[in-house]
């Protein structure tokens, strides 16, 4: 006999006829089939958390994100969609917006609903944290209650006093090992264990005497990448050993500390906005979540109807997009975000995605351009759009909007210093900015992280340092020029005279006489299987694109001197 999930999964669509409501209040938007009033109190109850969590907390946000509550009145439809057989509600990440997702709201089902809010913050504070410091934390904070003078953070949680007391503890280095694909973290039997320890040491860590003051900094740390044991003696200045015994005994005392913020915890007096939810919408957020979950069949299928139903909406295509991307499929997804894009997305994660596929695909820089352009225009401080419309700027060799694009960046992930070093230090030789291209350069060898970026930063290093020496050196504030022409004749010198050798080349109908420097300080470019058609003597003409600095005015004998070719 097929199992009641197994049904609901197979007919999850006809979750949509459910009758949803949607509420609407400052910062929050809520799908619920459950009681009206009931809705209106937890959503409100957001709005006040919310209001707490921006004054105190440390994880502060980086910026406002769409925020989604989807409340099933029906147990056996949050099951569908819920990662696991323990959480009684989750919080579902997603590429648009996120969701917390929940049973029947009521105010015994609160800390629940502020546990998974914790972890709405800390996503959108950027940091990187392991699991059991995640879920600790929020374990932590869903503790707070209004008090007299502000509200309480701390009290103990009984159960989980009572699993510490009666199993087996799981050591820092295996608490620190679960992961959301961990027994540990799936299996109720196993699940209870993981979560009262990271309750215990992330209570220990944030609020006791003892620890409290290093906990930013061992925050700080985690989020670089160090590993517990490194962030542990970095910030308290102590072993895994040390402060496993420190859990113990703090355990042992069964009187735990608290703390008291002194900020206030006010009820909202703005009403929320409640309406009906047409077809469309349910089964779109239901999609979502479906995505969310790793449903990819379930999303896929519900994507494709609403795409049916009204292909002249974006949202099931960008949803479809982010689906494929989520499978690795990038030409489906090339494709899906492309239809979103014109429609008019308003999206500027997809637009970026969209520009980072097509450029992979070759496609024609405009396109790419355009798509970046309407990100930056969504969202002016969009960092990566402005660093990869700035990379696509140096790709068509319009150096001037790449180098102000490259100002504009501000902080750059270390992942992708090199190739940010790279291209500004390369826009810089084509602007005739030497010193500052040299700098950039030498900072690109530093941050190289392969032997690919590695090689890109030396390859750069020796093209300045050619172009730094000899009769054609570059001039300070060098402006180069681009033209179509006709190869016509290369006139040789022998290498270590201190001549130059002569380019012919036929541009717009008149022959012109460039200077050409040693091979070190030329950058040729032609498509791969091209035969190498620069010959000393009189060449078969042959088509080209040719970069070049002009000669002065009293330099009657040359146009100018090359500096790249392409053909």
């Amino acid at each position: 006999m097929r199992t009641v999930f197994s049904l609901l999964l197979a007919v999850s669509p006809a979750f949509a006829q459910f009758h949803w409501i949607r509420l609407t209040s400052a910062h929050f938007e809520m799908y619920s089939t459950s009681d009206e009033k009931k809705s209106r109190d937890a959503i409100l109850h957001f709005e006040r958390v919310r209001e707490f969590f921006t004054q105190v907390s440390p994880a502060k946000t980086v910026n406002e994100f769409p925020t989604r509550i989807v409340a099933f009145k029906d147990p056996d439809a949050f099951r569908v969609y819920a990662p696991n057989k323990v959480a009684a509600a989750y919080f579902a990440a997603g590429a648009v917006r996120d969701s917390i997702v929940m049973e029947d709201p009521s105010p015994a089902t609160y800390q629940v609903m502020i546990h998974e809010y914790v972890h709405l913050v800390i996503r959108h504070s950027g940091l990187r944290l392991p699991l059991w410091l995640n879920e600790g934390w929020a374990q932590v904070f869903q503790t707070l209650k209004p008090v007299k003078d502000g509200v309480a953070v701390g009290d103990l949680l009984p159960d989980h006093i009572k699993t510490l007391a009666s199993g087996r503890w799981l050591s820092l280095a295996e608490l620190d090992a679960v992961d959301t694909r961990s027994p540990n973290y799936n299996e109720a039997s196993k699940a209870g264990m993981f979560y009262a320890e990271s309750w215990a040491l992330a209570h220990m860590l944030y609020l006791s005497p003892d620890y409290k003051n290093g906990f930013g900094t061992f925050l700080a740390v985690l989020n670089k990448g160090r590993t517990l044991t490194e962030a542990l003696q970095i910030a308290f200045h102590k072993t895994q050993t040390q402060v496993y015994a420190d859990l113990q005994n703090y355990l042992s005392r069964k009187n735990l500390y608290g703390t008291v913020f002194l900020t206030p915890y006010e009820k909202s007096t703005e009403a929320p906005v409640v309406s009906e939810v047409p077809a469309y919408e349910s089964n779109l957020m239901l999609a979502d979540l479906h995505a969310s979950a790793h449903h990819v069949v379930e999303a896929g299928k519900l994507y494709q109807q609403l795409e049916n139903q009204e292909p002249q909406r974006l949202d099931a295509f960008a949803g479809a997009g982010y689906l494929d991307v989520q499978m690795g499929d990038k030409d489906a997804a090339r494709k899906d975000f492309g239809k979103a894009f014109a429609l008019g997305s308003n999206d500027p994660q997809l637009c970026l995605q969209l520009a980072t596929l097509d450029r992979a695909a070759k496609q024609p820089p405009a396109q790419v351009v355009q798509e970046l352009e309407r990100a930056i225009k969504l969202r002016p401080d969009f960092s990566d759009a402005i660093f990869d419309l700035a990379v696509v700027k140096v790709d068509m060799r319009d150096f001037e909007a790449a180098t102000d694009l490259f100002g504009r960046v501000g902080t750059v992930a270390p992942e992708r210093m090199a190739l940010f070093r790279s291209a500004l230090g390369y826009a810089n030789l084509q602007r005739g900015n030497l010193t500052m291209a040299r700098t950039d350069a030498e900072a690109s060898l530093r941050a190289a992280k392969n032997s690919q970026e590695t090689q890109a930063a030396q390859r750069l290093l020796a093209l300045i340092d050619a172009r730094s020496k000899g009769p054609a050196a570059v001039l300070s504030g060098e402006r180069v020029v681009r033209r179509e022409g006709t190869a016509i004749g290369l006139r040789c010198v022998t290498p270590g005279s201190g001549a130059l050798s002569k380019m012919g080349i036929a541009i717009d109908g008149k022959q012109m006489l460039f200077d050409l420097p040693d091979a070190a300080a030329v950058e040729v470019v032609h498509a791969p299987g091209t035969p190498d058609l620069l010959k000393c003597g009189q060449l078969q003409p042959f088509k080209l694109i040719v970069e070049y600095a002009p000669a002065s005015v009293a330099n009657q004998e040359s146009a100018g001197i090359v500096r790249r070719i392409e053909y």
